[in-house]
Parts: structure tokens; C-alpha cells; sequence
């Protein structure tokens, strides 16, 4: 079984020494502006296929950069797109300086594909790989290079937000809630940070990649990851600015990214986990990201029900074997860092080999989240909520919190808030402005579940919420009594 694992490495180009992910990429027709940066500061690298109806957006997120056209190369390489995108492109060639189009003779299959004609082409002395469909704050190049400058780390990060039909959200909570520094230790990031890794919001020095032969691997998910991931590695120390910097587009996020939630995309990310369990040495960045990467894993593949794998006893025995043949090695238990009992419990199934009490667990599982999210039931034992039992011997499972409010006077709001997390704090944030308005707010511990806290005057309920924030990132809304 390992030397099989050890073959699909080399099938799938993991190895770094092995050069066969630059000789196997298609040739490509080069158009580009009249003027170009021969030694830009930043090399932009955008991966296309078929994203006509974003191109406007994120083209004009990058010519208005206020770094300046002339400090940048604007790489958009396309993966031999169907639609109008290259037409969309022309003008901005014909109108800024600084961008190049690498339209390839053939498709590659995914994004790993023009990533890496983009590393292989780059001139800049930093990288960004930016998705076609997402954009950037116009300030972002600056903020991210400035940040490399003044640290010398090779590998910075910055706020990220998701954008859903014009509604946004933090996609990753420690870019942005753990503030600024600099030449932070790797082995002292949260496991939290590792829940993401993609290439939004991310800068890296090319010289990192170019000496340490980083590349993306052939395969149509995972690829980014592992490569942020090896980087991460390889420089060992982070910077990390809390500025909003790059947002996600996630306007399609619904039937058709889950139904491509399929087998090959559970066995593409087991052997991109186990190529990192192999390669690296056991220590705490290699645990926490493997436990982040397992616990999504089994989200996806043991918990829901909507994806293009279809849900049966027969799929989470699919999802046991194959994960004791790629990741059967791992030497500690991860479901400490998983985020809910119900992910937790899920793991004790597996590693029990019970799959028909899981199947049964998840089942009765779904009738308990509709009865708790819909209908608000949920018991109470003690100062901990549970969702609704149904019946005896049904394994318990905890509310990750509950926060209700209890009354309001003279500007004091007292409220109770339950929770096994650990509370950390509060913050008021507008509906429509939610990160660039969050402020926190002054608390008295009354109790151990009461707390008061002080609103300013004229404190607009409608327009604003109350948040609870606890301590592994995650948070609630206040509800009224």
C-alpha cells in the first residue's frame, strides 16, 4: 500500500525534484501592453477558464492598484476558455501598461496548470495568485509588499473576505482577528489558521519558490493548499496584516460547488494529506494542519448529505478506507482540535470501525439540527444546551453556544451566554458594514454565564448586532428573549 501512495506522488507531480510538472505543460501565444515592468515588484498570476462574467471586476481592481501599473506584472494566463474572455481581456492589454495574456494551446485541466506557466514566467520579486473571479481592495499590493519589506519574511498574509450575492464574511478569522506581526513562528499559528490556505490574501517572495522548486501538483483540487502549505514549510515564519485586502467570490457557491464535491475530490485531498504527513516531520504546524484538513473532510464526506457523492453506509465506508490507506499513519488523535461535538462524535465512529452507528448517529443527527435550527428546541443540563435527545441512549451532542439578553436599562444590557468554548469577548457590528464597523464593547463578568455589558447612546438595535466571540474564532449572534 505505500509503495502504491509513494506512485501516485510521482503520477500526480508532488515531488520537488522531479521536474516533469514544467516539461508537461502545453506552449502557449504571448500578447502584451506596448509598456512592461522588466523588474516589477509584484507578479500577479491569474489562472482563467471560463470566467467572462467576473473578468471586468477583477481586471479593474488591479489596474486602479495604487502600488502603480509599473510596479506590477499582471499575468492573466488562460486555461484555453470557451467564452469571451479573452475578447474581455484585449482591451485592458491595449489600454494599461503591465499585463500579459498567455492564451494556452491546450486545456490543462485545472488551475495548477497556468499557476505554473505563471511561476515560470514571473519576473516580480513577489507573487500573488489571484483566482479570475475574485478581486482585490485597491490597496492590497502595497499593503501585502510593504509588509514582506519591512519583515523579510517570504511568506505574508492579510484580512479576507467572502463575498455571497453581495452579503460578506470572514473567511479566515486569524488573518484578520489576530492583528499584525511579523517573523511569527509557523509552530505558533492556531489550528484555525490552517482552515483555509488558499491562494487569496496570500503574498510570497519568488525567491522561496524558485529555490525550494514549488509548484502546483496535477490535480484539479487540493493543489493550492499543498502549495501554500510547502511554503509555509520552507519559510518557516509568517507575516500577517490585518488589513481587508482580497475578496473571495463566492456568488455561485450552491448546487454546483457541492455537487462537485465527488469521490476523486475526497481521494485528491487524502493524498494531498498524506504527501504532508510523509514528507514533513511530526510537529505541531503538521498536526494542526492535518486536524483542520481531517475535520472538513469529515464534514464533508461523513455529515452532509447535498454533495455529488451520494450519502449511503456504503459512501462512509468508502470514506474509512480510504483514509486509513492514506492517512493511517498519523501518530495523534485530532479530533481535540475539531470545532463541534458532532464532528467529534463522528470521529469516535470511525476509529471504532462502526459504520453502521454512524450512519444511524448522522441520520437521527439531521432530524435533531432541523429541530433545534427551525424550532428553536434544545435541553438544558446544568449551564450547557444540548441539541433536542429525542431519546434515550442517543449520544449527546452540545450547542456550541447559546446568548440570550435578559434586560436592558440606562444603557446596560445584561445577558447570559452559555458555552463549553471559552468566552472572550464583545463587539458590536453594523448589518451592512460588519468588519469595518466592528467595535468592542466594555463587559462585567456577573456570573458565570452573566454578563452586562455597555451600549453607546442612541444604540440601534435594527442596524446592528451584538457578537460573542470565543476564544477558537468562532462566534454567535445575540438572540432577543
Amino acid at each position: 500500500m505505500f509503495e502504491a501512495v509513494q506512485q501516485e506522488f510521482e503520477t500526480f507531480q508532488y515531488n520537488l525534484e522531479n521536474k516533469t510538472w514544467q516539461t508537461t505543460l502545453p506552449s502557449f501565444q504571448l500578447a502584451y501592453s506596448a509598456v512592461r515592468a522588466i523588474q516589477p515588484k509584484v507578479s500577479v498570476i491569474i489562472a482563467n477558464f471560463n470566467n467572462a462574467l467576473y473578468l471586468k471586476k477583477m481586471m479593474d481592481s488591479l489596474v486602479q492598484q495604487t502600488i502603480g501599473l509599473e510596479q506590477l506584472q499582471i499575468m492573466f494566463i488562460d486555461d484555453k476558455s470557451t467564452d469571451d474572455s479573452l475578447e474581455i481581456i484585449r482591451p485592458y492589454v491595449e489600454h494599461y501598461q503591465s499585463i500579459e495574456v498567455y492564451a494556452l494551446d491546450q486545456n490543462t485541466g485545472g488551475a495548477h496548470g497556468p499557476r505554473n506557466v505563471g511561476i515560470l514566467n514571473a519576473r516580480g520579486d513577489y507573487l500573488v495568485f489571484l483566482d479570475a473571479d475574485d478581486w482585490y481592495d485597491l490597496d492590497a499590493l502595497r499593503y501585502l509588499s510593504q509588509l514582506l519589506d519591512a519583515s523579510g519574511d517570504d511568506f505574508a498574509v492579510s484580512g479576507l473576505v467572502q463575498s455571497r450575492n453581495g452579503e460578506i464574511s470572514l473567511k479566515s478569522k486569524p488573518y484578520f482577528y489576530d492583528g499584525d506581526f511579523k517573523n511569527r513562528s509557523i509552530q505558533d499559528l492556531p489550528a484555525e489558521f490552517y482552515g483555509w490556505l488558499g491562494p487569496q490574501a496570500i503574498m510570497l517572495r519568488r525567491s522561496l519558490v524558485i529555490e525550494n522548486k514549488l509548484h502546483f501538483v496535477n490535480q484539479r483540487v487540493a493543489d493550492d493548499v499543498t502549495f501554500f502549505y510547502e511554503a509555509m514549510r520552507f519559510a518557516k515564519t509568517i507575516t500577517q496584516g490585518k488589513e481587508l485586502t482580497t475578496y473571495l467570490n463566492r456568488d455561485a457557491d450552491n448546487v454546483s460547488l457541492s455537487k462537485s464535491i465527488n469521490r476523486q475530490f475526497m481521494i485528491s485531498w487524502l493524498r494531498a494529506l498524506s504527501y504532508i504527513n510523509m514528507t514533513f516531520p511530526d510537529d505541531v504546524s503538521k498536526e494542526r494542519f492535518l486536524a483542520r484538513r481531517i475535520e472538513w473532510l469529515i464534514h464533508d464526506f461523513c455529515l452532509k448529505r447535498d454533495i455529488g457523492y451520494k450519502f449511503s453506509k456504503m459512501r462512509l465506508q468508502d470514506f474509512k478506507s480510504q483514509l486509513d490507506r492514506y492517512l493511517g499513519t498519523i501518530t495523534f488523535d485530532p479530533s481535540p482540535y475539531f470545532r463541534n461535538d458532532f464532528r467529534k462524535t463522528a470521529w469516535q465512529y470511525l476509529t471504532k470501525n462502526d459504520i453502521s452507528g454512524l450512519y444511524r448517529f448522522i441520520l437521527l443527527f439531521s432530524v435533531r439540527w432541523v429541530l433545534n435550527r427551525k424550532l428553536g428546541m434544545k435541553t438544558r443540563k446544568q449551564d450547557t444546551y444540548y441539541f433536542p435527545q429525542l431519546f434515550r441512549g442517543l449520544i449527546e451532542t452540545r450547542l456550541d453556544a447559546y446568548a440570550e439578553a435578559v434586560s436592558y436599562a440606562d444603557g446596560k444590557l445584561k445577558l447570559n451566554v452559555f458555552s463549553y468554548k471559552k468566552m472572550v469577548g464583545f463587539e458590536v457590528r453594523s448589518i451592512s458594514q460588519p468588519y469595518a464597523s466592528r467595535k468592542k464593547i466594555i463587559y462585567q463578568n456577573l456570573s458565570e454565564n452573566e454578563f452586562q455589558v455597555t451600549l453607546s447612546d442612541g444604540f440601534d438595535d435594527v442596524q446592528n448586532r451584538i457578537i460573542v466571540n470565543f476564544e477558537d474564532y468562532s462566534e454567535i449572534s445575540l438572540r432577543r428573549r
